[in-house]
């Protein structure tokens, strides 16, 4: 191996997870580009049976065996749930290790670890994402926060959490010298984090997102909560102004409900802190996550912010440049800067080491 070689192979150290409710996301750096990795985190139960084994492993069906159940995982389990008119199992909920799902652990544990593989090098550091203190639910996150360390830290990681919303800031506003709101629409939860200068000042979570929408829709029109969210993410557009269909028209009043309730909140707390940055130039926003992928949800989401008055003053209004990726890649950057620390500090100690020889402080070896 060529010393470029080797220098390439340090410079890529550090990996990125998104642990969300409804997708994992992964990525890492290799040769010089960023290369994510994708799982639904869903699960769904089937009996086992030779014939059923045989016929998942010859249509490439991901699937795990545990003790005499089969369970079909990632983006099938959906599919399944919505053949078989029943709910898919999710091992998240509200943006945590779900307390009511019994093979919420082992599930995490296998779609997180075939995704992640082993570590590259000793040591190597790997940041994971993990919600706000919700605002509006009685759990904190301290136990799921645990947990996914302890899924990564026995394989050989310096498992390191990072805030969900703060990640997106890492990822989308570096030109705004991490300045600016991070909202993230996410399936269990919505992420927020005001930040000045890469300083948090304001981060929380709200307990609605895109799997309350999918439920609260399905209860009004009779169907499964898996058949409105395929439907969602399908078919679903915020740009119609008249729903003739009846899942169009429920998620429709929904998604106005939950911006207005999430707008509502953060321009509350906004009011309440003590620590709010005097900016003189108005700040950008950043809305990110799966749930805001609906065309046309930026420009519903602008006008309602536009009729309210925030403490601050809101400028451009985008979508991060991969919503659906821009929490792995903040995790990423904060695992890739990280280390660089460590290896400039290591150069550091190094340096003042072979000083302090060249001066007699410490005795030559040898």
């Amino acid at each position: 191996m060529s010393s470029q070689t080797r220098k390439t192979g340090r410079m890529e150290k550090g990996k990125g997870l998104d642990v969300g409710t409804a997708f994992i996301y992964y990525a890492e750096r290799k040769r010089g580009k960023i290369v994510y990795r994708r799982q639904r985190d869903a699960f769904f139960d089937i009996e086992q049976g030779d014939f059923t084994k045989g016929m998942l492993e010859k249509v490439n069906v991901n699937y795990i065996q545990k003790e005499d159940s089969l369970y079909v995982i990632g983006d099938e389990a959906i599919e399944f749930a919505n053949i078989f008119n029943r709910e898919c199992r999710r091992p998240l909920a509200r943006g945590v290790i779900s307390p009511r799902e019994k093979e919420a652990l082992p599930m995490v544990e296998v779609i997180i670890q075939s995704m992640v593989g082993p570590p590259r090098g000793k040591g190597e550091i790997i940041y994971y994402s993990v919600p706000g203190e919700p605002l509006d639910a009685d759990f904190d996150v301290v136990y799921h926060e645990k947990v996914i360390e302890g899924i990564l830290e026995p394989v050989g990681y310096i498992a390191k959490p990072i805030n969900e919303g703060m990640a997106i800031v890492f990822s989308e506003l570096g030109e705004e010298n991490f300045t600016g709101l991070a909202i993230s629409f996410g399936a269990g939860m919505v992420n927020v984090c005001l930040s000045f200068m890469s300083v948090p000042i304001i981060t929380f979570s709200l307990s609605k997102g895109g799997d309350w929408i999918d439920k609260q829709a399905a209860t009004a029109v009779g169907e499964t909560a898996s058949r409105v969210c395929a439907v969602k993410e399908n078919e679903f557009a915020l740009t119609s102004s008249d729903h003739t269909n009846r899942i169009g028209k429920a998620l429709s009043i929904y998604y106005d409900y939950l911006i207005e309730y999430v707008l509502a909140r953060i321009k509350k707390q906004m009011e309440r802190s003590e620590e709010l940055p005097r900016v003189k130039k108005p700040v950008t926003l950043i809305v990110s996550g799966g749930t805001s992928l609906p065309k046309g949800f930026l420009d519903r989401f602008s006008r309602q912010l536009r009729r309210l008055k925030f403490p601050i003053n809101i400028g451009e209004i985008r979508c991060a440049s991969h919503p659906l990726q821009s929490v792995v890649q903040g995790a990423l950057i904060a695992a890739i800067t990280d280390g660089e620390r460590e290896k400039d500090r290591g150069k550091k100690a190094a340096e003042f080491i072979e000083k302090a020889k060249e001066e007699g402080k410490i005795p030559l070896q040898g």
